[in-house]
């Protein structure tokens, strides 16, 4: 073969060789900035539901958590309850009391609607549904009630009476549905609003004392032969207008009378107050002189709740809360004999 017929070949071989070359793949890189150029709105509107998404689940499902952790944060305190005006079916209720938040979230809370149940008590029947005014989300504010309550269900305000009455401290706990609007936002939530508040109950009035204590020989039949002053202890941040309270009296398993403290009017604290009593004297005369008290004159006596009138009208709440349990309150009754007929009982004979 010629040398030229031998180039010729040559040059068809290379010839062949770059026509046949592959052409060289396309990188990821490059198809996806094509396919996002392609489909870009696409993404836009993906992005653009997700946004929504988040922002709705923040306002719908994050909002009223927050709302409602705040509310559930805040603390109440009551610094003072009075029962005035009171009638057998209504009290004027007033209430003094103050919430505290920690003030990070500016907020407006709706007026609404509030139970008050007992705590302790597992059916949690409401004894007075009370109405709450519109308060804020500020750190620190004052909260005053003053309405006419009518008392809905008799029976689960005399038993809060009785708790009330007998114990040292009991729980009471405020609940109701309102609404938060935090501020910047046009649409309210709902929220529960639930405290449980341990305050002092009466404790019996234990404590109580008996001091100028006067017998009277020649009262009438029926008319009171024995007065003194009370000093009647309030444990509770509760002022009561109980009225006319009558209690029977007891020494032991005997009874020796009644005694009545008129418009009895119970103030946070100590409550000096006149007492007044028709007592069968030779009762109260045998008591001194038996062996049990003879040696000191001081006689355990005890007080059960027999009525309150306040207006004529029998307060049935206040009556039982004093009739459920006996009061005990020590009494002098040997210097009170001594100083008001100049005499001293000793002890009775063996003999007599």
């Amino acid at each position: 073969m010629s040398d030229k017929q031998e180039s010729d070949n040559a040059e068809v071989t290379q010839t062949e060789s770059r026509v046949y070359q592959p052409a060289p793949a396309p990188t990821k890189k490059g198809g996806f900035v094509r396919h996002l150029k392609r489909f870009w709105w696409a993404y836009l509107l993906l992005f653009i539901c997700g946004a929504v998404l988040v922002i709705c689940l923040v306002i719908f499902v994050g909002v009223p958590r927050i709302a409602q952790s705040k509310i559930n944060d805040a603390k109440l305190e009551i610094q003072g309850v009075n029962v005035l005006n009171a009638k057998p079916d209504s009290i004027l209720l007033e209430i003094n009391s103050t919430i505290t938040t920690d003030g990070s979230i500016k907020a407006n809370i709706d007026p609404f609607e509030g139970v008050m149940y007992l705590e302790d008590l597992p059916d949690h029947t409401p004894f007075l549904n009370v109405s709450f005014p519109a308060t804020n989300g500020n750190k620190h504010q004052l909260v005053n009630i003053s309405q006419e309550v009518q008392i809905q269900n008799p029976d689960a305000f005399n038993t809060f009476n009785i708790w009330f009455a007998a114990n040292q401290t009991l729980r009471v706990t405020v609940e109701g549905r309102t609404k938060v609007k935090p501020s910047g936002l046009s649409r309210k939530w709902g929220v529960t609003f639930k405290k449980t508040i341990t305050m002092n109950g009466l404790n019996l009035f234990n404590g109580t004392t008996v001091t100028n204590g006067k017998i009277a020989l020649t009262a009438k039949k029926g008319q009171p032969n024995f007065s003194a002053t009370a000093d009647i202890p309030n444990a509770s941040y509760f002022t009561l207008d109980i009225g006319n309270a009558t209690f029977t009296n007891f020494i032991d398993d005997t009874t020796i009378g009644n005694l009545t403290i008129p418009n009895l009017l119970l103030v946070p604290g100590s409550n000096k107050v006149p007492i007044s009593a028709n007592l069968d004297q030779l009762a109260v005369i045998n008591a001194v002189q038996s062996p049990k008290y003879c040696k000191t004159g001081v006689i355990p006596v005890k007080l059960q709740g027999a009525a309150v009138r306040n207006d004529d009208a029998t307060l049935q709440y206040f009556l039982d809360g004093l009739a459920a349990h006996n009061q005990t309150v020590p009494m002098d009754i040997g210097s009170i004999i001594k100083s008001s007929l100049g005499t001293t009982l000793g002890c009775k004979s063996s003999s007599s």
